[in-house]
C-alpha cells in the first residue's frame, strides 16, 4: 500500500521564493494543486510572524505557520498555538552581556520589536539600522538601555536578533554567550552584515513541526519538508520524506531523500507535481 502524505512543510527562503524574492505563478498553482488534495500545508522559516503571514496570504494559505527558526506557531498572532519563549531573566541576561559590545540588538515579540540606541559613529547606526528594519509590520521602539528595560516590562521574547559591525565582534560575542548563559541556540545568519540569531535551544524547526503534527493527528512518516539551507537539514531528516532544493549545499542534498530542481527553476513545482500527482485526496483531522 503506498503511503499517503498529508502534510507538506516549506521553507520560504531558497523553496517559496526565488533568488530575487519573488514568488512564481507556477509554485502558486502547485501549492493549491497540493492543497486541493486535502494536504495540510505550512510555511516553516526563520522569517517573522508578520512577514510569514504576508507570504502565506499570497498563496492564500490560512494553515498555522512555523515561524521565528520554530519558536513560534500561529494562524493569528493573538491565538498562537505554540511558544517557545525566553524568560524574562534569561533575555535581559542576553541584553546585558551584548550591551558591552558594538551591536544592535532586536528583541523579537509577535507584536512588536525593541531595538538598542547605540551611541555609535553615524555611518554604523545608518548601516545597522537599515539592515534590522526589515519589517514595517508593527512598531519597533528603541530603548536606551535594553537589559533593563526587558526586566522593567517583563518581557519574554521569541527571538533576539544581533548585528555587530566586525566580523571579531561577532564571534567574541558569541564565545562570551555560549560560556554564560546556558540553555541559548545562537546560529550565524548568512549577509552583508555579521549577524547572530539567538533563541531557546528548545526553539528548534524540527521539534516544533513535529509537535504540529501531533496537534493534527499526522505522523512523522506522513510528512514531506523542503529546504534550501543547511541549517535545515535536522528537519528533512524526521519527515516521512526530506527534499533538498537544487541550488542547496552538496551537504544537504547528500542528506535529503530526494533532491528537485534549484528555486529559479520552480523546483518546488516540479517537486510537487511528481511526489503528490497520483496521490488521492486524504482526509484531514478538523
Amino acid at each position: 500500500m503506498t503511503l499517503n502524505y498529508r502534510l507538506l512543510a516549506l521553507a520560504v527562503d531558497g523553496a517559496i521564493l526565488k533568488d530575487n524574492s519573488r514568488l512564481s505563478r507556477t509554485t502558486k498553482e502547485a501549492i493549491e494543486f497540493v492543497r486541493n488534495k486535502g494536504v495540510y500545508v505550512t510555511l516553516v522559516t526563520h522569517r517573522s510572524y508578520q512577514q510569514a503571514n504576508k507570504i502565506a496570504k499570497a498563496l492564500r494559505m490560512e494553515h498555522e505557520m512555523i515561524c521565528y527558526g520554530g519558536a513560534f506557531i500561529a494562524g493569528r498572532a493573538d491565538k498562537p498555538l505554540y511558544a517557545q519563549r525566553m524568560p524574562v531573566e534569561m533575555a535581559s541576561d542576553i541584553a546585558f552581556e551584548l550591551e558591552r559590545f558594538g551591536c544592535q540588538i532586536v528583541v523579537e515579540h509577535e507584536n512588536f520589536e525593541l531595538t538598542n540606541r547605540l551611541h555609535q559613529p553615524q555611518n554604523l547606526l545608518g548601516r545597522m539600522t537599515v539592515s534590522v528594519s526589515e519589517s514595517l509590520f508593527y512598531p519597533q521602539t528603541v530603548v536606551e538601555h535594553m537589559s533593563e528595560h526587558i526586566d522593567l516590562h517583563r518581557i519574554s521574547p521569541l527571538r533576539i536578533k544581533v548585528d555587530f559591525d566586525a566580523n571579531e565582534e561577532k564571534e567574541a560575542a558569541i564565545d562570551h554567550l555560549e560560556s554564560s548563559i546556558p540553555g541559548l541556540s545562537i546560529m550565524e545568519q548568512e549577509g552583508d552584515m555579521p549577524s547572530i540569531h539567538l533563541k531557546l535551544k528548545e526553539a528548534n524547526k524540527s521539534a516544533t513541526l513535529l509537535y504540529l503534527g501531533s496537534e493534527l493527528g499526522i505522523r512523522p512518516e506522513e510528512m514531506v519538508a523542503v529546504a534550501a539551507k543547511t541549517e535545515d537539514e535536522e528537519m528533512l531528516d524526521v519527515v516521512g520524506l526530506g527534499v533538498a532544493m537544487g541550488q542547496s549545499s552538496l551537504h544537504l542534498r547528500k542528506s535529503a531523500d530526494w533532491v528537485t530542481r534549484s528555486n529559479d527553476q520552480d523546483g518546488l513545482a516540479y517537486m510537487i507535481k511528481e511526489v503528490f500527482r497520483k496521490q488521492m485526496n486524504v482526509s484531514q483531522n478538523p
